[in-house]
């Protein structure tokens, strides 16, 4: 079941992997569909999950370019929750920015409204992870005079 109450599809046949490009993991539409609540109405467009993942795999990779978090190795199973949670909360705010245009005019204020409130909450989510990720970096240290 997802948070609405409604049953969900079988994940298995809609999972879809994203892949990693070596340093950084792979990415799941069925773990996204599962751990981040997507709506019924997106769960079984596999096409779409896997755009919102990219777009946002490719953001978050942009804004660590800069960011040495290891010395040439894979990263650990810490930074890749972190990494992860930062792709994945970034998708689903980009998700959710989608289903502003889905809906009915009737509807359309109240569901703006609490959607944008979602699409922030989920960027700063996606922000945190990222800065709890760059903080595990092996550079950053503190000396003692």
């Amino acid at each position: 079941m997802n948070l609405s109450g409604m049953p969900q599809a079988d994940l298995q046949s809609i999972n879809v992997d994203v892949p990693g490009n070596g340093y950084y993991p792979a990415l799941s539409t069925a773990y996204f569909i599962e751990h981040y609540a997507v709506a019924q109405e997106y769960a079984s467009k596999s096409a779409l999950l896997v755009e919102k993942l990219k777009r946002a795999q490719t953001e978050v990779n942009q804004e660590l370019v800069s960011a040495v978090l290891t010395n040439g190795t894979p990263l650990n199973a810490q930074q890749i929750i972190f990494y992860n949670d930062a792709v994945y909360s970034k998708a689903k705010a980009n998700l959710l920015v989608s289903k502003l245009g889905s809906t009915h005019r009737e509807n359309a204020t109240a569901q703006s409204q609490s959607a944008i409130d979602n699409f922030e909450h989920w960027q700063r989510e996606s922000i945190n992870a990222m800065r709890l990720l760059q903080a595990l970096s092996p550079n950053l240290s503190v000396e003692l005079l």
